[in-house]
């Protein structure tokens, strides 16, 4: 599996998404799931610490079992693992907490339930813009002194606040921010059940070009929305689905994918993934697993290059 640089170490250009790890997802399963993932190449994990049971939450789950999995297999130095914290409780998804005791507290269970002393990446789950940048970064520095986290990232961050972040880590002597993780695939997003998730647009875009930041895309594969396409009728995905997913502007950029497929011979996932593991800016694709059979798959998706024209023909987020 092809892989670029992040940070100090050279990372899988597919990460591992962990969502379900303990919950939907058994122990054992994910077990299977990251032996074949490193068998193929693979080397970047990427939990939380509200990943696991949602049915009935239980802050941690998915971490444990990675810890448990890295301690049994003694691969921790070879795994890049990316947490992330300060996400809002559940039951409530705009109640900040975004203090330092809370980023401090969070990190703190985070490497207990990873059996390590530090992570490679430590991401904000979320922004509270009521509270000053400064304060954030300022708390997310003391992680970076104590040695718990080699570098700092956002999710679901505006660009502007991203800016910010940067301008004043700059003029005040902090680590700055090395990646941002938003919501970023193939699809156009028709409808969003969580108005906190922040997606790539225009202007986020323009601030990846503009910065080089690394860029972490969660729900990358828009819940395999083009790999169902190709083998149902649209009439026939899920009802869910056709409510993300199922607008005019997608079905144009399958005709375009398939249009790919016959002059790459690249298969219709591999397409969606390596449009954006080919950005002109350093770009990870995170990918979730429900059986086996999807893992295996990443090795192609992983290992696939576009071209610039290609990528430009597939969706142009720079011109509109």
């Amino acid at each position: 599996m092809r892989k670029q640089r992040f940070g100090s170490r050279e990372v899988s250009v597919i990460g591992l998404g962990s969502s379900e790890f303990g919950g939907k997802c058994p122990e054992s399963l994910a077990r299977e799931f990251m032996d074949t993932y490193t068998e193929l190449g693979g080397n970047f994990i990427d939990t939380a610490r509200v990943y696991g049971d949602f049915v009935t939450p239980r802050n941690g789950e998915s971490e444990k079992v990675i810890g448990r999995w890295m301690s049994d297999r003694h691969c921790r130095d070879q795994i890049f693992v990316s947490t992330k914290g300060g996400h809002p409780p559940l039951t409530d998804m705009h109640r900040s907490r975004l203090s330092r005791e809370n980023i401090r507290n969070d990190l703190a269970e985070s490497l207990e339930n990873l059996q390590t002393d530090h992570v490679d990446i430590y991401w904000l789950h979320r922004d509270d813009i009521s509270r000053p940048v400064g304060e954030i970064m300022e708390s997310l520095q003391t992680l970076i002194d104590d040695g718990t986290t080699r570098m700092i990232g956002v999710s679901n961050w505006r660009p502007a606040r991203i800016m910010e972040a940067l301008t004043f880590s700059r003029g005040h002597g902090l680590t700055p921010l090395s990646a941002n993780q938003p919501q970023f695939s193939l699809a156009v997003q028709a409808s969003f059940a969580d108005q906190t998730l922040v997606t790539m647009d225009n202007e986020m875009y323009c601030m990846h070009l503009k910065t080089g930041m690394v860029c972490c895309c969660f729900s990358s594969q828009a819940r395999g929305f083009f790999t169902r396409l190709d083998k149902n009728s649209p009439e026939n995905l899920p009802d869910g689905l056709k409510k993300q997913y199922l607008c005019p502007e997608n079905l144009a950029i399958y005709a375009r994918m398939k249009k790919i497929q016959q002059e790459t011979g690249l298969d219709i996932q591999s397409i969606a993934l390596s449009f954006l593991t080919s950005q002109p800016f350093p770009t990870f694709a995170l990918a979730g697993a429900s059986r086996i059979e999807h893992i295996l798959s990443l090795k192609n998706a992983g290992d696939a290059v576009l071209n610039t024209e290609q990528i430009s023909r597939l969706r142009s987020f720079t011109d509109t």
